[in-house]
This record gives C-alpha cells, sequence and structure tokens, in this order.
C-alpha cells in the first residue's frame, strides 16, 4: 500500500481542489447499492411494462451505462472482484471462495474509504460470505433481526412446505404474503441504512454506506402489494424460449439452484408455462419491492440535506434468465447473464444521460476513487470512467471481459469462458485451462441479433470478425 493510498483527511481536502467538473469540491458522500440477480429489465432500460420509478428516478439524476457487464455471472465472484478490483482470473477468484481466504491482505473498497478518512457502515448483502462482511466492516455492519423463516419466507404455507423438501430443505420459490415491507429482509434492511444516515451525518465526516439488497435472489418473496401491479394477465412468456443455434455443451447450464426449492421440476426437466408465468410474475413483483426501497434511500438523502453531496451507485452482480432458453437463474458468458443494471448519479455532474461506451463492474473501485479525488490503489485491474460522467456522449468501442468457469474447483478439468464483448459482438473460446486447448468457441451480432439466438462463429461472412475478435481475446489472455 502506498503513502497516497492512505491520505489523511486533511490531505484528502486539499487534493480535492484539482478535481474536474463532475468531481465533487468537498469530501463526498457514496451511497453504494447493489442489487442480487437484477437484470436490466426496468424501465429505465426500456422494458416499459416493469415499475421502477425510483431506479428511473436516479437514471435522471445521473448517467446510466447501457453496456456494462460483470465479470463473472455468479454472486460471490463477481462481489469479490467489484470490492478488490481484481479480475476473476486473479488470485482464484473465480472458484468463488471468500475474499478473506483468496486475498487477506488486499485493499478493499470499503477499507480503501476507511483509511482515507471516511466511516464506513454495511447492511444486507454486498460481499457474500458473513466471515467476509464480519472481517470488512465489523461492527460497522448492521445485522438484522430476523422475522422469517428459512430463505425469507413469512407465511404459514410456505413455512410448512420446508419440512416437505428432504433433500434441500428450501420452501416454495415465491411467496406472496399480505405484508408491510418491513417483515421482509430487504425492508428491515433499508431501515436499517435509514437510521444510520441519521447517525452518519450527525458524525460530520465523509461516509460510504453500502446497501445490499437482496432481492430479486430466489425465492421470489415480495408483499402483495408489489403483485398486484403485474395483473397475472399482464406477465408473457419469453421472447426466445430454445437454445441459441448452434450452441455447443459449454454454451449455457441448465436450471441450476431453482430446481432445489420445493415444488420445483427436477434439473433438466421442461418448465411448464403456468409455473413459468407465475415465476416471471413474482420476479417482477420483487424487482418493485427493491425499487421501492431504493427510493425510501433517495427520499432520505433528500430529507437529510445529503444528497447534494452525496455520490449514488447503482450496480447489478449479474444478469438473469426468467425461462429465455428455456434456462433459469445465471452461470454463462452469454448476455442476458453478464448484462447489468449500472447507474452513476454525482452531485453537480451530468443528469438523464446514457453512455454507450461498453463498462465493466470492475471500473466502480477506480471511478468511486476518482470522484473522490482520491489516487487509485496501483491493484486495481477496471478504468476510472470519470470522463464517461463527465462526456457521457463519448462513444467509445472499448472491449470489454467476462468469464464462467466449468469444474471451477478442479483445474485439470477447469474449462474457462472467455467472453470478449464490444458494442456490436460478443465473442466466447471455451478453454481448458490446464492444456490451453481451444475446445469451442461461438460469435453473436448483437445488430442483427439481439437476443443472442444463433452461434455464427462458423459462418464465412464473419471470418474477419473472428480473426480480430480471436487476437482480443489471445491479449487478454496473455495480460492477465
Amino acid at each position: 500500500m502506498t503513502k497516497a493510498t492512505i491520505l489523511p483527511l486533511a490531505s484528502f481536502l486539499s487534493l480535492l481542489t484539482a478535481c474536474s467538473s463532475t468531481e465533487i469540491k468537498s469530501p463526498p458522500n457514496v451511497l453504494f447499492i447493489a442489487v442480487d440477480d437484477l437484470r436490466t429489465e426496468l424501465n429505465c432500460y426500456g422494458a416499459s411494462h416493469i415499475h421502477s420509478p425510483n431506479i428511473d428516478r436516479l437514471a435522471s439524476e445521473g448517467v446510466l451505462f447501457s453496456n456494462a457487464y460483470v465479470q463473472q455471472a455468479i454472486c460471490m465472484a463477481t462481489r469479490a472482484s467489484i470490492l478488490t478490483g481484481i479480475r476473476p482470473e486473479h488470485n482464484e477468484i473465480y472458484t468463488t471462495k471468500p475474499v478473506n481466504e483468496l486475498m487477506p491482505d488486499v485493499l478493499t473498497l470499503n477499507k480503501f474509504f476507511e483509511t482515507n478518512g471516511y466511516n464506513i457502515a454495511a447492511c444486507g448483502k454486498i460481499y457474500h460470505y458473513g466471515t467476509d462482511r464480519k472481517l470488512q466492516f465489523g461492527d460497522a455492519y448492521m445485522q438484522p433481526k430476523q422475522t422469517w423463516t428459512g430463505r425469507g419466507y413469512v407465511s404459514k404455507e410456505a413455512i410448512e412446505k420446508i419440512a416437505l423438501n428432504t433433500k434441500y430443505h428450501r420452501g416454495p420459490a415465491y411467496e406472496c404474503a399480505d405484508v408491510p415491507d418491513s417483515i421482509y429482509t430487504d425492508g428491515i434492511n433499508t431501515l436499517y441504512a435509514l437510521r444510520k444516515m441519521k447517525s452518519l451525518k450527525k458524525e460530520g465526516k465523509p461516509f460510504f454506506l453500502a446497501v445490499g439488497l437482496r432481492k430479486p435472489h430466489l425465492p421470489f418473496v415480495a408483499p402483495k402489494k408489489y403483485w398486484d401491479m403485474y395483473p397475472a394477465s399482464s406477465v408473457e412468456m419469453p421472447e426466445v424460449r430454445k437454445m441459441p443455434e448452434n450452441s455447443n455443451e459449454y454454451t449455457m447450464r441448465p436450471s441450476g439452484e431453482l430446481t432445489s426449492y420445493y415444488g420445483m421440476p427436477k434439473t433438466f426437466e421442461e418448465i411448464d408455462d403456468s409455473t413459468t408465468l407465475t415465476l416471471r410474475r413474482a420476479y417482477f413483483a420483487c424487482v418493485s419491492y427493491i425499487d421501492a426501497q431504493i427510493g425510501m434511500l433517495l427520499d432520505q438523502l433528500e430529507d437529510l440535506g445529503l444528497r447534494e453531496n452525496t455520490i449514488v451507485v447503482l450496480w447489478g452482480d449479474h444478469g438473469y434468465k426468467l425461462g429465455d432458453y428455456s434456462r433459469w437463474c445465471k452461470w454463462s458468458n452469454m448476455k442476458i447473464d453478464t448484462h447489468i443494471p449500472f447507474i452513476f448519479s454525482v452531485p453537480d455532474g451530468v443528469k438523464g444521460a446514457v453512455c454507450n461506451t461498453p463498462v465493466e463492474a470492475l471500473d466502480i473501485y477506480p471511478t468511486l476513487a476518482g470522484l473522490c479525488g482520491l489516487e487509485k490503489p496501483s491493484h486495481l485491474e477496471g478504468q476510472s470512467l470519470v470522463e464517461n460522467l463527465n462526456n457521457p456522449e463519448i462513444d467509445n468501442d472499448r472491449y470489454v471481459c467476462s468469464v464462467w468457469p466449468l469444474n471451477r474447483n478442479d483445474y485439470q478439468k477447469t474449462v474457462m469462458g472467455y467472453s470478449i464483448k464490444n458494442k456490436r459482438y460478443n465473442y466466447v473460446e471455451w478453454v481448458k485451462l490446464s492444456t490451453g486447448e481451444v475446445l469451442a468457441r461461438e460469435l453473436y451480432d448483437h445488430d442483427v441479433d439481439p437476443n443472442e439466438t444463433a452461434n455464427i462463429v462458423d459462418q464465412n461472412e464473419y471470418r474477419e470478425v473472428v480473426a480480430e475478435l480471436e487476437k482480443k481475446c489471445k491479449t487478454y489472455k496473455e495480460e492477465v
């Protein structure tokens, strides 16, 4: 760690005078909002059937990144990558073990702010593992008093079904209960965050407050009023229901964790249309539920007079399949799993803009450092997006990368999928790590096939494109 990484607050204040027009002129607070399993199926991303007025409001107060991707479409690894600033291929992050086990001495994002004079606090799901949450935040992590049973159930009917699932001990995949928001996990954590904002303001120091919203992760449990926003007759089946043409054995896993919930079909079994529609409705209800919590956080900033000096960043930890390709959950290199909601709102910054430059979730750490006038740590592998926030119309065709490992805990068997993306293409190579052999390849052209329905890697008209992307992928693998 360099001396510049641990500037005392006095030096920090002096450094801020050199900030650009988007960077704040006094120590800014940071509200860091992480949402689990959130698709870009939001109103502000063009999905008019979704009720997301508060996320839309945040987008109107900042810059929405339309081409943002995670480094790995699974909760543990993507969060570890974002919070350490390191790609999943390094330090075996892709194996999804705790940060404390993989990188006990790394300067994480929250510790970076703490060493630079910030008060830090967190609630909800920020790091995946409890051991990391405890070590990273200590007493500054707010643990809610549990008002639910199992994985979040509050109704008698749902709770009774937990015992019937003798293999996985999980209840139903969804629940609709006529209860207040604060009965469920996210509602309680939001109340904790609202109270914490008050105490942080009184303490008078800049703060980094991380709020992790667990929905719309399974089980899809939400108060009835959010289900009511989506009448059953209004919910539609997925647009794409078949696997991509010319896909291969590595392209996409089956339905993953959904099969472990009570009443769900087994792996490789089809989910009928009626169940699919109910699950989609339940997911949409969860999205509107967490949107309401985000609205409460934004309102509290306003009410406390903190909004004018608080950077707000909202990100999803990966995308999600809701019966798309007849698959569920995440865990692939497909756009639907790696594409995420990604919004920065900076006081006195550009408002209501869309940036189309491809970016990575890995860019959050260096961007926040830049916005706050702090010298970024030397180990960070993402890029600062301050220039994009100042000038969202800058239309760079940057290449970004996601990975997906098969057999991730056995190096001799691991097949790593490297996905190289720009604004138009998603090129994937499946590589056996122990030998470097390329086992399969994929190419999707978003200009003609935005839903990635056909792998066109072998089509003659794309030979030059494939050759260029092969070089990009080779360079990336050599650099990491």
